[in-house]
């Protein structure tokens, strides 16, 4: 293992609340449980907005790959912490914008592995790899990746609604630096999480979501801890900021209370 990685668990705990089957849920899906159903309601209780923050997330993301696919001809991605399948993947919107494009998701869940091997199963040009965004660029020497990915050329790495499942003690600023410094000039990074300026906000949310998963979470984190991780990177506009900006949905009543919003951007590597 590297870094803070922590060991990947190769059977589905239903008792326990998964992340990924919790944004399954709060994006409508079937692919939940009891435990992620009640662990949803907990979150909800305090931060209404979590479902408009999910499906604000979902969008933010796909927009940026058809950004970078039509804008800048990136045809490579890798989407770390992918979660379960929706009605629209990254693999659909990059191929639909270039067809050679190629997308290797990445993600600890075994359910989410196991989901997305079969949604995929006889595409050559997509793959599913289970791993830790914490192991850094040991990452990019998976077989699976390296059939698909070209690291001499630009590679855009999709971060979004990840970083907030680590915390700070594992090093997830060392590990997004690790994965950036194999990649080309030209590559990119997306990249977005909860955030809120409210002490007691970020502490409540925290508090239900180690609870409800075991553990299995990190931390809401400050606009400016946010920006930490662009370190040296050239944004692409609008600059960081609310992801909404990016899908052109306004901020809702229940947001402004609860003081936590999704946070992020896109930045390119310049060398």
């Amino acid at each position: 293992m590297g870094l803070g990685q922590r060991p990947l668990a190769r059977t589905v705990d239903v008792t326990v609340a998964s992340v990924a089957r919790m944004y399954d849920f709060l994006l409508r899906g079937k692919d939940n449980y009891p435990a992620d159903r009640a662990a949803c309601e907990a979150l909800l209780d305090v931060t209404p907005n979590a479902a408009a923050l999910v499906k604000a997330q979902r969008a933010f993301s796909l927009a940026a790959v058809n950004y970078l696919a039509v804008q800048h001809g990136v045809r490579q991605f890798l989407d770390f912490g992918c979660g379960l399948p929706t009605w629209v993947n990254t693999h659909q919107v990059a191929q639909q914008a270039r067809r050679d494009s190629c997308v290797v998701y990445i993600d600890k869940d075994p359910m989410v592995v196991a989901h997305g091997r079969v949604l995929l199963d006889g595409d050559g040009s997509t793959a599913v790899v289970q791993g830790d965004l914490l192991e850094g660029d040991s990452l990019l020497d998976r077989p699976q990746v390296d059939e698909l990915i070209d690291l001499d050329q630009p590679v855009a790495f999709l971060m979004a609604s990840v970083l907030h499942c680590v915390h700070d003690d594992e090093l997830p600023a060392a590990a997004v630096r690790s994965l950036l410094g194999r990649l080309a000039s030209g590559s990119f990074l997306v990249l977005s999480q909860w955030v809120s300026e409210n002490p007691d906000t970020r502490q409540r949310v925290a508090q239900v979501m180690h609870r409800s998963t075991a553990g299995a979470w990190g931390q809401v984190r400050t606009m400016a801890e946010v920006e930490g991780f662009f370190n040296g990177l050239a944004l692409e506009d609008p600059g960081l900021t609310d992801i909404s900006a990016w899908v052109r949905e306004g901020r809702t009543a229940a947001e402004q209370l609860t003081g936590m919003f999704e946070y992020g951007g896109v930045g390119r590597i310049q060398r």
